[in-house]
Order: C-alpha cells, then structure tokens, then sequence
C-alpha cells in the first residue's frame, strides 16, 4: 500500500481590499489593528493595513479570516530564531 501525507496548501483571498480569507495557516503569532504575522507551509506572511480585525481563526483546519483595510500582504520565509539559538549556544 502507498502512503500518502496531506499538506495544507495554502491560498489568499481578498475582496475588494477589505475581506481576507487565508487557507494552510499554522499559527497566528501576533495581530493589532496595523499588522497581522501568521505562518503557514509557505513561510511567514504579514498582512498590514488598518482596522485589522480578526474574525475567525480556525487552526485545525487552516483557516484565518481578516476584515479591515489591506494595505500590504508580504511572504517571508520561515522564522530562523532556531539558529540563532544554536549559533549562541554551541
């Protein structure tokens, strides 16, 4: 029998600058009414605006809905505080 694993893809949607709909999240790290830093399997997104508001978080299923004015959504790729932590250290 084959094996199959299930990664969360992951997807943006926003309506007319002022609905979002995020699919794949893992974590929502930080939010306030300016910046909103979630992860997800691509890396690291912020989305910046004004109003943010965060209307519905569902992590076991990967979902973040935003409503506000979006301004900006950057992609970064994956927090390396890890190796941060081991430079000092070792």
């Amino acid at each position: 029998m084959q094996e199959f694993t299930q990664t969360n893809n992951h997807s943006i949607s926003i309506q007319n600058r002022q609905s979002v709909e995020m699919t794949g999240i893992k974590d929502v790290s930080s939010f306030n009414e300016e910046e909103i830093n979630a992860s997800c399997e691509c890396g690291e997104v912020l989305i910046k605006g004004s109003n943010l508001l965060v209307e519905a978080l569902d992590l076991d299923n990967g979902i973040l809905k935003i409503s506000g004015r979006v301004t900006a959504v950057v992609y970064s790729e994956k927090s390396s505080s890890n190796k941060l932590f081991k430079k000092l250290f070792s």
